[in-house]
């Protein structure tokens, strides 16, 4: 097992472009604001389940703390997956695949992407009918909630996880045609 390093922006290291992950771009501000979110969310998390822990301990139970903790802890696993993603430091089995030849590497590699795309594609058609499904239901400490907010991070974080995909995908078929070198292999002559 490896990570498997990509450029800052999840694609392959090349000079600065408009949105290369070099501090300017839609693409590096969103991974910003999705690395800041999510650790705000575990912050949030841990508050939450020591306060929880503490009241309870004290005789004064806080069962909105849990239920607060649940929402923080989803949103921060999905947007999380995608700060993870765009880094490059998701776990790869690559045992097999880097015995074989870098074309051919290159071929599995962007089969994988587009793999990833289409399981993404189907989480976030699973994760709406999720939501609208759990429209209804509220959290027992935070009856004015619907547990929609909760649900609806599977979607929002596999959209991102999808974009930073098709970037992925781009900058691998870019690289492919020469314009650019695959993760791993170099820099470009």
């Amino acid at each position: 097992m490896s990570s498997v390093p990509d450029g800052e922006n999840g694609g392959p290291s090349r000079g600065a472009t408009e949105d290369d992950g070099s501090g300017r771009g839609f693409y590096h501000l969103l991974g910003r604001v999705e690395l800041r979110f999510a650790q705000v969310c575990v912050v949030l998390m841990t508050v939450l389940v020591l306060l929880s822990a503490v009241a309870r301990t004290a005789g004064q139970p806080m069962n909105w703390t849990v239920d607060l903790a649940t929402f923080t802890f989803a949103w921060a696993v999905f947007v999380g997956a995608d700060v993870t993603w765009r880094r490059g430091r998701m776990v790869s089995i690559d045992l097999l695949v880097d015995r074989v030849p870098p074309t051919l590497r290159n071929w599995v590699r962007l089969a994988n992407y587009v793999l990833i795309a289409v399981f993404l594609v189907a989480l976030v058609v699973t994760g709406v009918v999720l939501a609208g499904d759990a429209a209804d239901r509220s959290f027992d400490g935070l009856p004015a909630i619907s547990y929609t907010w909760v649900t609806i991070a599977v979607p929002v974080g596999s959209l991102l996880m999808l974009y930073t995909t098709a970037r992925k995908i781009r900058d691998h078929v870019a690289a492919m045609r020469g314009r650019a070198t695959p993760e791993g292999e170099g820099t470009p002559s």
